[in-house]
């Protein structure tokens, strides 16, 4: 028997090799004899060059940059034998790096993100892949188009602050000054969500409450970087950016890159499985365990439980799916594909979130019994 083992992480308790350890553990009480392939994944989010560099040759680089509310942070990205330099915007802008009560995205920016761009270029990136999960920010990237060299300025020429605020004295869009080498080199932006900027469904309304705003201010973010979008055309040629899928994750974070550089949005999780060979490691599969943290009707919108799912049930392959929080009903209409919530009844959040690598263990312990029954 062959089983492939491919968890991303669930957030908060378990990362996606920690969740994939689960399942391995559970495998060989169950099944000893079965062969069993670990490949913990990602969608684009947090993790992602971890999960890439698992498939790569390269080195981890160190940089002190700016953290969401301007204090520096360390952090890191990935810079591939190849010349692939792999940025996750959430080692700079991460909901992580501010704590709750800190969080005010109409203040927060992507500069770190920017600062790690162009610190990957000079180290001698050859192609860019931005990684979008986790923002604290919504500034439509602005960070990321200051540190570029891009200047915004206001009705006086002078240039505003990279955050959302001070989008709102926007005026005009100077991308001249922008770093040469950025207008050519490919940059892959890859994301799990499939947002446009603005509107009932954009980066303001849907993720700004994550991030600390109220209904009020989700409102006037919203307006701002819509505004902000019109500019952006404008000033590239480039019409309806905000529009295209995928353009409101990370509030809007890609807009400059998609503007005046090289740039596409892509799959996250298409992205990490094709890196990963996928495909090759599913020939001759049995099985396949994946799971996360929630599962529910939005897996279906490009999140990475969904990408396993779809190219296992392409080569009729069954899979188990575990979740710490699981919305009913998902079965439904899903051929060959199994739902398990892992945390007993009654167990509180807190203990869920202590206990979640034995609660997986145990899930997926089960779940393979039943499976060999």
């Amino acid at each position: 028997m062959k089983i492939i083992i491919a968890p991303d992480s669930f957030k908060g308790s378990l990362s996606g090799q920690e969740a994939a350890e689960a399942m391995r553990l559970a495998i060989r009480a169950v099944f000893p004899e079965a062969e069993s392939v670990v490949l913990p994944i990602s969608d684009g989010g947090e993790g992602a060059a971890q999960v890439l560099a698992s498939a790569l040759s390269g080195r981890f680089c160190q940089k002190q940059v700016c953290g969401p509310y301007e204090k520096r942070v360390q952090a890191s990205y990935y810079l591939a034998e190849s010349g692939l330099g792999i940025v996750e915007l959430a080692e700079a802008a991460g909901l992580t790096l501010a704590a709750q009560e800190e969080r005010r995205p109409l203040y927060s920016t992507t500069f770190g993100v920017g600062e790690l761009l162009l610190d990957a270029v000079s180290n001698g990136a050859a192609q860019l892949c931005l990684t979008l999960g986790g923002s604290a920010t919504n500034d439509g990237g602005a960070g990321i188009a200051k540190a570029l060299g891009i200047r915004l300025l206001n009705g006086e020429g002078k240039e505003v602050e990279p955050n959302c605020a001070g989008l709102a004295e926007l005026a005009q869009i100077d991308a001249a000054p922008m770093r040469p080498e950025f207008r050519e080199i490919p940059i892959l932006i890859a994301c799990d969500v499939t947002n446009p900027l603005c509107g009932p469904e954009g980066a303001s309304h849907i993720y700004g409450p994550q991030k600390g705003a109220d209904a009020r201010m989700a409102e006037r973010m919203d307006a701002i970087l819509a505004r902000y979008e019109r500019l952006l055309s404008a000033a590239s040629g480039k019409p309806s950016i905000g529009a295209l899928p995928g353009s409101g994750a990370a509030g809007g974070a890609a807009l400059p890159l998609l503007a005046f550089c090289n740039a596409k949005i892509v799959s996250g999780i298409d992205l990490v499985l094709d890196t990963l060979e996928f495909e090759r490691h599913l020939q001759g599969a049995d099985l396949v365990l994946t799971g996360e943290g929630k599962i529910d009707g939005q897996t279906k919108y490009g999140k990475a439980i969904e990408g396993i799912i779809s190219r296992a049930q392409k080569k009729h392959i069954p899979v188990c799916a575990f979740a710490g929080i699981l919305e009913k009903g998902l079965d439904a209409g899903r051929h060959g594909v199994r739902f398990f919530e892992i945390n007993p009844p009654g167990q509180s959040k807190e203990q869920s979130m202590r206990h979640a690598f034995e609660n997986l263990r145990a899930s997926c312990q089960k779940a393979l019994k039943e499976v060999g029954a």
